[in-house]
């Protein structure tokens, strides 16, 4: 019976039914429809509907039983109370109107009095139950955390620490901010986030996002929902009762590891808070962002100046911890990256650590010569001889790998951490040279000197304890087995987590009858069943089977009577010591009780000639066919998604580049079929097909590989022809056909021609694509643009050939020429603007290549190739800023090639008086500067380029410009004219990246007043990370004010609209005062602080 009719019969009920007790229903005397009341109930906690239902498969209700359960429910004859929030007065609660609470679907909200009052106290076998499932591996429940019918559960090291950030954070002015905690899977993070909740659930109105791991998470309406719970009304101006909501985005199963869901969430809240007017000195919400990540492949670790002794104590055995894990790693090489205070003893606490492991590992030092002056630099001059000397020391380091045959131990000490990226990428190629080791090479610890290091605003949760947390498990353990005697030896995830992870515990577990049953019965349906889950569960931890589709996997054959299927724990008895069954309140699951114990039973299954790739084989043609969309998530991760390395993201997932290794040849036919047939269960994903098109290109040694690498390309672009991503992988299959026929002695020219010229115009239909795609506001793909010139550099060489007289293929290589020079332009102001977030750069190899092709092409005579980029830069706004960042004294030595500009010259007077303002940081400008510009402004203000904007701003900021000039332009106006030239400029080219700032206003005279992005870096992290309490010696804060959520400088009379750097920070009307930088769209405000 649906829904729709249930409710339709308890409307037309004319007789009296004898009506239940809903509290005995929900305690597992009758077998409610959980699903229904999950609907009627919408945001009733788990603790009702999903977990204190009977789990247990039983007989379907009768409809009259059916009716009466929901009328009982309708007329609210329970007396259940359970939906008490914290109010705005203290230790106070409120109750939440019954449309509202219905209306919150989005949201698992923790009352503040759940299990507290008569009727919703938990049946005390089902919270044994509960705690049973919990301790052998199931997901937490709230009712786990509940004392009184509990054990309580050990806080890992991290619960305090994110107590107090979140006790820092509710303390601050602002509408949103955020506290992380990254953990391993395995590592109880989600356990851990759900114990900050229930702490904070009579202070702080807390909940969970419900179904935070799927794709079509509408962040619109969970804002909406978070406001109303915030508000506790759906009213515009509504200031009955707020309270800040603690809300936990856990988004541990996302298939796509760059959809930024925080990110989205964030933005639409603040425009949410900003529709409905609210003003306030405290947060509206703190997002608790639970997310997962490898440490055992890199971390980062902080040391401040004015640490205790017992800071040192406890930081050492935070190295220590983070060494041991990645000592247990696969990975061959490992980064520690460790930020210190110049004043701390951070290299002396490293060396220390180093001296008492030395037993087991390889340890060295390295302080030269990274901190001398050439390695310190990002001059080219010194790249050569920067990169000979990282080829050295890789060769050395590599070199008492082989010897000593014991991990490497070393510390990088220095002040810039760019020899670190170098050091990597030749330690990675000799290991990809020789044998893969069986265990880690390299653990490279990065020590890096900072003049400010601030205290992380995150926590972190490792497969690894510390001390006190081993003696806090240790007692556990001792009332859990008083609790309940035998069955404990069954909490297997508990038992792993207790003994530190280790691998020995996890196979303990397997038995030896195990072992044989697979050996004897491959093909039984309970060792294949267990075979997806070994392989589910290791490559997407916190994954599971549904058991309704296992047990109508079980082969009818092994039925062990005619009367109908037998039960999957009928059928897994010989594994059931391994698995844990759960309800996701919907249906039944299954999976095994660790992602160790999943990762011991893949390597007993690979023992047994069972490989990693004929187990994913049987799990799609099994499992997942004909149940596709059950599975879908799960087969993307394992066989799409590509995680992150040290330096870029791997080739392929982690599955894929595992089962190439476990081939131990360059065959890849096994891949290739896995591939394929994930294609075809999947015919309209595109990424099955791309990432086969890869799998060819990149690792298949046939004959026809690039045959089969452009017909699954083309497959992939038929699936999605409007994504330029997917059109980029057939651009990249013809260029790398064009590398490999390159190298080869002996090739056809006319051939090679062919195939760059089907590179090149697989780029420009992805060129176009990614245009088409700017009408839905995305980011701009620059692939294509980049793709053309790896292409135009790879045909650089033939030159001599095409332009030789009378070959017809002299006009190919002129617009080649053209070409890459307008690609060149693009990547130039492209770059210097923009970067890819306010944290992370865009890679080296593209400003690299960028450079490299146009020398190649413009390069003429005897004039060199620097020569040839340096006379290019000064021609451009965005070419003249590189100079800031390398070599003020080559700008100053070419000053002479700016000609000074006639009047009426926008591009050259722009060019002449951005040189004179870089110069300016190292000289006295040139004069009458000011009055070209100001004569530009008032022959036409309206219609000019961003550039022209940024330098009217630039130099007639200042209260002298001012008083010194005569009419000086209008700086409102200037900033409505910039944003709107922006927009029809760059804006679709740049939406979505970080806005770099350019020049930040200073406290110096003149143009010294102008400070240009190039800081120390910890300034500018501390302007683009901090808050208003921040303190740059060398800015000055501007006046503002707040009005209707935006920020305006108050200069002279004038209001001009700035940007918020962090527009969460624009929480109420007021004075402000910030520091004010300059990025191509306009002046931003950062570190807002509020004068009051």
């Amino acid at each position: 019976m649906s829904l729709a009719s249930s409710q339709g019969s308890v409307s037309r009920l004319s007789a009296p039914v004898q009506e239940p007790s809903v509290v005995h229903l929900l305690q597992g005397s009758y077998p409610p429809f959980h699903r229904v009341l999950q609907v009627m109930f919408m945001n009733t906690s788990p603790l009702c509907l999903d977990h204190i239902i009977c789990q247990s498969e039983t007989p379907v209700l009768s409809s009259h039983r059916y009716i009466s359960i929901l009328t009982a429910i309708r007329q609210n004859k329970t007396g259940l109370i359970m939906y008490q929030l914290p109010s705005c007065s203290p230790n106070n609660t409120i109750s939440i109107p019954t449309e509202l609470r219905d209306s919150l679907s989005c949201l698992d909200i923790v009352w503040c009095n759940i299990f507290e009052t008569v009727d919703s106290k938990i049946n005390p076998d089902r919270a044994r139950q509960y705690e049973v499932d919990f301790l052998q591996g199931a997901p937490p429940t709230w009712p786990n955390f509940d004392k009184s019918t509990n054990l309580q559960l050990v806080e890992r090291d991290g619960f305090n620490d994110l107590i107090q950030l979140i006790e820092e954070k509710r303390e601050k002015s602002c509408l949103i901010t955020d506290v992380s905690l990254q953990y391993q899977p395995g590592s109880g993070g989600s356990t851990l986030a759900m114990q900050v909740l229930w702490h904070f659930r009579k202070d702080l109105r807390c909940a969970r996002v419900i179904d935070s791991m799927n794709d079509d998470l509408d962040t619109k309406e969970l804002s909406k929902q978070v406001v109303d719970l915030f508000l506790l009304s759906k009213e515009k101006h509504a200031e009955q009762d707020r309270k800040t909501v603690l809300l936990l985005l856990d988004t541990k199963e996302k298939t796509d590891n760059d959809l930024p869901i925080k990110n989205d969430l964030w933005e639409n809240l603040v425009k949410e808070i900003h529709n409905r007017d609210i003003d306030t000195q405290t947060p509206v919400v703190i997002i608790l962002n639970c997310s997962t990540a490898d440490f055992s492949l890199n971390d980062t670790m902080i040391l401040d100046s004015k640490v205790s002794e017992e800071e040192i104590r406890q930081f050492k055995e935070k190295l220590l911890q983070q060494i041991r894990l990645q000592r247990k790693s696969q990975w061959e090489v490992k980064t520690i990256n460790l930020l210190y205070h110049k004043d701390s003893s951070g290299s002396a606490v490293v060396r220390e650590v180093l001296q008492d492991l030395r037993e087991e590992f390889t340890c060295e030092i390295l302080t030269e010569p990274f901190t001398t002056e050439p390695f310190t630099t990002e001059i080219r001059e010194n790249k050569d001889e920067f990169k000979r000397e990282i080829e050295n020391m890789a060769n050395t380091l590599h070199g008492k790998y082989e010897t000593h045959k014991k991990p490497v131990l070393l510390l990088l000490d220095h002040k810039d951490d760019k020899p670190l990226r170098y050091l990597l990428k030749n330690l990675q190629s000799k290991l990809q040279r020789s044998d893969r080791p069986d265990r880690p090479a390299f653990i490279i610890i990065n020590a890096v000197k900072k003049s400010v290091v601030r205290a992380p605003g995150h926590v972190k949760l490792k497969l690894e304890l510390l001390p006190d947390e081993k003696e806090k498990f240790a007692q556990k353990r001792q009332e859990i087995e008083k609790k309940h005697k035998k069955i404990s030896k069954t909490f297997h995830a508990f038992n792993i987590m207790q003994g530190g992870f280790q691998k020995e515990d996890a196979e303990k577990v397997i038995t030896e009858e195990m072992v044989n049953h697979i050996g004897k019965d491959k093909q039984s349906s309970s060792t294949r069943l267990l075979s997806f889950l070994a392989l589910t569960n290791s490559y997407v931890p916190g994954s599971h089977l549904l058991k309704p589709l296992c047990k109508t996997f079980i082969k009818k054959k092994e039925w062990p009577t005619d009367e109908g299927k037998p039960s999957v724990e009928m059928i897994m008895k010989p594994f059931m010591d391994l698995i844990v069954i759960f309800s996701d309140g919907e249906q039944n699951c299954i999976r095994l009780k660790h992602p160790m114990i999943a990762d011991t039973c893949l390597k007993m299954f690979t023992e047994n000639n069972l490989t990693r790739s004929d187990i994913a084989l049987d799990f799609l043609k099994g499992m997942v066919n004909g149940n596709e969309s059950n599975y879908k998530q799960i087969c993307k991760r394992m066989l799409v998604t590509r995680p992150e390395g040290l330096i870029e993201k791997e080739k392929f997932s982690r599955l894929i580049l595992d089962i190439i290794r476990e081939s131990k040849t360059n065959k890849c036919k096994c891949k290739c079929n896995l591939l394929e047939r994930a294609s075809n269960l999947f015919p309209t994903d595109p990424f099955y097909p791309q990432a086969l098109a890869r799998l060819y290109y990149i690792r298949v040694n046939e004959k026809e590989k690039y045959c089969k690498a452009e017909e699954w390309a083309e497959e992939a672009i038929k699936r999605d022809p409007k994504k330029s991503h997917i059109r980029d992988t057939l651009g990249q299959v013809h260029k790398n056909h064009l590398r490999s026929e390159v190298k080869k002695p002996c090739t056809n020219i006319d051939n090679m021609l062919l195939i760059a010229q089907s590179a090149i115009d697989a780029f420009k239909r992805e060129e176009k694509a990614a245009e088409d795609e700017l009408v839905d506001n995305t980011r701009f793909n620059n692939r294509g643009h980049f793709g053309f010139l790896q292409v135009c550099k790879e045909i650089s060489d033939l030159k001599p050939l095409l332009i030789s007289p009378n070959n017809h293929l002299q006009h190919k290589y002129h617009v080649f020429r053209a070409e890459v020079e307008s690609k060149y332009d693009f990547f130039e102001w492209y770059l210097a603007f923009s970067r890819p977030s306010n944290k992370k750069d865009d890679p080296d190899y593209i400003c690299e290549d960028v450079e490299d092709c146009y020398k190649r092409y413009f390069t003429q005579g005897e004039q060199t190739e620097e020569k040839t980029l340096n006379q290019k830069k000064m021609k451009s706004f965005g070419g003249l800023l590189h100079f800031l960042k390398s070599d003020i004294d080559v700008l100053e030595q070419n000053l002479i090639a700016i000609e000074k500009p006639q009047s009426k010259n926008e591009t050259q007077t722009i060019l002449y008086i951005l040189a004179n303002i870089i110069l300016s940081q190292s000289d006295e400008p040139s004069e009458k500067i000011f009055d070209m510009l100001q004569k530009l402004w008032s022959t036409e203000a309206h219609g000019r380029s961003p550039e022209f904007y940024l330098l009217i701003l630039l130099l007639f900021w200042s209260d002298e410009s001012k008083q010194e000039k005569a009419n000086p332009p209008n700086l409102e106006n200037c900033v409505k004219y910039m944003s709107q030239s922006y927009e029809r400029t760059y804006q679709k080219y740049l939406h979505g990246r970080h806005l770099v700032p350019l020049f930040f206003y200073g406290k110096g005279a003149g143009l010294q007043i102008l400070v240009h992005s190039k800081l120390d870096k910890t300034d500018l992290d501390l302007l683009t990370d901090g808050d208003g309490s921040v303190e740059v010696k060398c800015l000055q804060r501007i006046d503002g004010k707040v009005e209707d959520h935006k920020v305006f400088a108050v200069r002279n009379g004038q209001q001009i609209p700035v940007v918020a750097h962090n527009r969460a920070s624009v929480c109420r009307r007021g004075q402000v005062s910030f520091y004010l930088g300059f990025t191509i769209r306009g002046p931003v405000a950062y570190n807002i602080r509020y004068q009051n």
